[in-house]
This record gives structure tokens, C-alpha cells and sequence, in this order.
């Protein structure tokens, strides 16, 4: 393993620029393919093996929508689906409630908010119409999963841990730039 050797002087600052706030949201919602290559990254599942283990937990155990999907988006009419959806997660699992509940809490302070809807709004980038073909992106469905196996589970909470991550903000960071000589 090769050494690096730093060296430490002083340095005079010639400039210092703040971006002040820099938001980068770039979650959406899994198609088949993208559920395929994280569930390999995480778990080495292979991809006919994740299409499986999907397609068993919405035929079977009816807790995912429709697996074969190229959509990552939901239709425009099912923020009220969506709501019901967060509500059970934070009712039944203990792991996703505090996600959850935040989510439908959301920020007090924001005008735009519906009531009872926190964080859950009409917005492109979520609801769209024009984004789903046959089929909307892969979401768990009202049902509450019962006696999954081990993969099953892996599965499932990659598609929920998603789900819920859509809903929160942006994320907020500032960049500072730093010139020296």
C-alpha cells in the first residue's frame, strides 16, 4: 500500500465563498430494474431472484403494487391512497413509525400543507400521469406484511425505506469554496 506523504504549512486564505443553501432532492419511487440493482448491491439477490422475491410479496403476501413496472411515478388522484398508506405504516411497524409520523406531520410552518397531509403533496415528481405506462412505480400496498422469509423482508423494507424517503425534503447543505495560496 503506497504512503502519502502531506505536508502541512501555513496558507494564506485569498478568498472564501458560502453558497449559502444548495438543495438536492433526488429520490423517486423503484421501477423493476432499480429495485433489481440495489437488492444486488445490498444482498447480491440476482435480478430473476429479486423479480421473484417481488413478485411473491404482491401475489402472495399482497404488500407490494405490481413488481413488472417501468413507471416511477404515481397516478395523480392517489395522494389520498398514499396518505392511508403512511397512516398504516405508522400504525403497525414499529420501524417506520417515527419516519412515518414525520412524515404526516411535516412542517407546521408551511402554508402549503394540507391538514393532515404533512409532508404528502401534489407535486411532478411524484404524482404524474404522464410518467406511468401501464403500470405506477412499486409502493407497498394497506396490507401488513406477515410471516415474510428473510429475502422476502430484505425486499420489502427496500421498497418502503424508499417510499417513505420520496416524501421528506430536500436536503439542505451549504458549500463552502476555499482558495488559498
Amino acid at each position: 500500500m503506497p504512503v502519502r506523504v502531506i505536508r502541512r504549512e501555513q496558507q494564506e486564505v485569498l478568498a472564501l465563498h458560502v453558497l449559502d443553501r444548495l438543495e438536492q432532492n433526488l429520490r423517486v419511487f423503484r421501477r423493476v430494474d432499480g429495485l433489481q440493482r440495489e437488492a444486488n448491491a445490498r444482498f447480491g439477490f440476482s435480478a430473476k431472484n429479486t423479480l421473484g422475491l417481488a413478485q411473491a410479496l404482491y401475489e402472495r403476501h399482497k404488500v407490494l403494487t405490481y413488481p413488472r413496472t417501468d413507471a416511477k411515478a404515481l397516478p395523480e388522484d392517489y395522494l389520498d391512497t398514499v396518505k392511508q398508506t403512511v397512516e398504516n405504516l405508522a400504525e403497525h411497524s414499529q420501524e417506520y413509525r417515527p419516519f412515518a409520523k414525520q412524515i404526516l406531520q411535516g412542517d407546521p410552518k408551511d402554508p402549503k400543507a394540507k391538514a393532515g397531509y404533512g409532508w404528502i403533496k401534489p407535486n411532478k415528481r411524484i404524482f404524474d400521469n404522464s410518467k406511468i405506462s401501464d403500470h405506477f412505480a412499486i409502493i407497498p400496498t394497506l396490507e401488513a406484511p406477515k410471516s415474510l422469509s428473510e429475502p422476502e423482508a430484505k425486499l420489502y423494507d427496500l421498497v418502503v425505506r424508499r417510499f417513505l424517503a420520496v416524501f421528506y425534503p430536500a436536503a439542505e447543505f451549504k458549500v463552502t469554496t476555499r482558495i488559498t495560496e
